[in-house]
């Protein structure tokens, strides 16, 4: 009993272990806790081998696969997926969940979860708008919503218009919800001017003026937009290079376009990187054109870095922590973005992390605050 009273409470945390924001956070709050007191285990969806697996696995977690890949019908593989994560919950005594969501149609898994007996979960939301999902996941949403107050003890959001999107309007009434900033490791991503010179010269950019770029190839990274941007900028100023970091299932498709636009010598695919705060630091302007955000870790990096940004102005205000980039509508023409990136060419470069850090961005800071939230959850597992 007194061995069993040393471990670590272990929280069942959903994220695809590959390198996106939300799994990035995840792992860097993992990282800076004290494990042997709170440690995470990774809920995935997919059967396969993923970028940040190994990485996880070092720090002690375990992975848990909930796989309907095989079921060939969406509406089916829905409610599989409640029938695996029940499974998976069940067979291995989870407790204590942590359920990274995007929209209230996750509610179906938390079932999933609740039947598998798990006792205390935290939602967490990390989206402000349904950008391009399907008719059938808005309405899922819409419907399953009131359910999360009787589903979930707690509720937090990447930012006050994440939770607003997410939570039932009991919860936002009554206040009974928290907003806990995506932190970073502030040394990490602080900008290096020595560093600078070295990374450019490695990839042969040195004298360019480089836009930067990191997220995954989909729908909601507007990525055909950038690039179209992008080829007006290009057109104006030919010393001009794009770095895109990332995957996704659209990539190729994003290379066929630059391809066809020819760009090739001037956008770089540079697929993920584990230092992407060396390649900030080659970064002269940072440009996300999302069609919807909760609040982007991509974001708060750049800023650390102290890159100007330019935003769509479908990503919350609440990203602007420095006071010091744009936001651009998504009507406006690639041109008029064009103007924008261009005349941010002389924006001076200096360090962001203490305006991150007053703003409550620091890695150390959310990791002591999840900490000790689940380190008092101790009688759930009683």
């Amino acid at each position: 009993m007194i061995e069993d009273d040393k471990k670590p409470i272990r929280v069942l945390v959903n994220a695809p272990l590959g390198m996106d924001g939300i799994t990035s956070m995840m792992v860097n709050i993992q990282t800076h806790i004290d494990r042997t007191k709170v440690n995470f285990d990774y809920l995935v969806i997919h059967d396969e081998k993923e970028p940040m697996e190994d990485r996880v696995l070092a720090l002690g977690s375990r992975k848990m696969v909930a796989s309907t890949d095989k079921v060939p019908s969406k509406i089916l593989r829905r409610l599989a997926r409640i029938n695996e994560i029940r499974k998976v919950c069940k067979d291995n005594n989870i407790k204590i969940m942590h359920y990274n969501s995007d929209n209230a149609s996750d509610v179906s898994n938390i079932v999933g979860a609740r039947l598998g007996g798990v006792k205390y979960i935290t939602i967490h939301s990390h989206n402000s708008w349904y950008g391009r999902s399907g008719m059938g996941t808005i309405l899922a949403s819409i419907i399953l919503k009131p359910f999360m107050s009787c589903l979930c003890n707690t509720f937090w959001g990447c930012s006050e218009s994440a939770a607003r999107f997410l939570f039932p309007k009991s919860i936002i009434k009554s206040g009974n919800y928290q907003v806990i900033p995506n932190g970073i490791d502030l040394d990490k991503f602080d900008y290096d001017p020595e560093a600078r010179m070295k990374i450019r010269q490695k990839l042969g950019i040195d004298g360019k003026f480089v836009i930067g770029h990191a997220g995954r190839f989909s729908q909601q990274k507007n990525h055909s937009f950038l690039i179209d941007v992008f080829k007006e900028v290009h057109s104006k100023d030919r010393n001009t290079v794009l770095l895109l970091f990332g995957e996704g299932e659209l990539e190729d498709d994003i290379k066929n376009k630059v391809d066809s636009l020819n760009l090739s010598d001037s956008v770089r695919f540079c697929g993920t990187s584990t230092d992407m705060n060396l390649m900030y630091d080659a970064m002269d302007i940072f440009v996300l054109p999302s069609l919807f955000e909760g609040l982007p870790v991509v974001g708060v990096e750049a800023q650390a870095s102290g890159l100007k940004c330019i935003f769509s102005d479908n990503i919350t205000k609440e990203v602007d922590i420095n006071g010091n980039n744009i936001f651009l509508s998504l009507d406006l023409p690639e041109e008029k973005w064009a103007e924008k990136i261009l005349e941010s060419k002389d924006t001076e470069r200096k360090s962001g992390r203490t305006a991150l850090s007053n703003a409550g961005y620091d890695i150390n800071h959310t990791a002591e605050v999840v900490s000790e939230f689940y380190s008092k959850l101790s009688y759930v597992l009683q």
